[in-house]
């Protein structure tokens, strides 16, 4: 017959191994971000990217078939938005379209630190931390910060590459041509904001945590 004292050790167990699961989970999502990192910069350094482009113009053309948006265009993938597999982008594009997929890859390697120091601090027994609510304060910002960065890189980076392709204008262009503001809207992901309040309001409730133990332990 199970006693509670059995109980309590088979739930502690079961946590710890979740615990450690999830652990390792993050450090596998953090290499996988990381190689990820680098294989994006290094197809900056080949000039190569891909772009994806909302639909406001009619394509007549089939997709498989050489652009008639020049020769920086290597290959038109048609689907919900249009993506441009491009190449000799300008400078200031390539550049600004680089920098934002830094940030995104960024956000992955945050998430994947808060969680990786949650998980051991939960597995040491000591979750209030000053320096942890500090860290998870201070990643939370920066992602709340790349939500809002990367939209603008994208949209000024969308309207340089736009602005370099030939006969855009004409009726069999897939994409037409938008203005600033709508290349910067059609770029808006909200999950790196997300995520950054959400780490936000984490801290807040580690950093009240930390003060009721204080607060505990001053009374003992």
């Amino acid at each position: 017959m199970k006693t509670a004292f059995s109980t309590k050790t088979s739930v502690n167990v079961v946590a710890k191994v979740g615990l450690w699961l999830l652990l390792v989970a993050a450090c596998g999502v953090a290499v996988a971000a990381i190689l990820r990192l680098v294989s994006t910069i290094g197809y900056a350094f080949a000039g190569v990217t891909t772009v994806a482009l909302p639909t406001l113009g009619i394509s007549r053309t089939d997709p498989s078939a050489p652009s008639i948006l020049g020769p920086k265009v290597q290959q038109v993938l048609h689907g919900g938005n249009i993506d441009l597999v491009l190449h000799d982008l300008p400078g200031d594009a390539l550049v600004l379209n680089t920098a934002a997929a830094v940030l995104g890859q960024l956000t992955t390697l945050l998430v994947c630190a808060a969680v990786i120091m949650l998980c051991w601090r939960l597995l040491r027994g000591v979750p209030f931390a000053p320096t942890l609510t500090r860290s998870i304060s201070i990643m939370g910002g920066v992602l709340v910060l790349i939500g809002v960065v990367v939209p603008i890189l994208l949209g000024f980076s969308k309207l340089l590459i736009v602005d370099s392709l030939d006969n855009v204008l004409t009726v069999e262009s897939p994409i037409g041509k938008g203005n600033l503001d709508y290349y910067i809207v059609f770029s808006v992901d909200l999950l790196p904001v997300v995520l950054g309040v959400a780490l936000l309001l984490l801290a807040a409730v580690f950093a009240k945590g930390a003060q009721l133990q204080r607060d505990t332990e001053g009374l003992v």
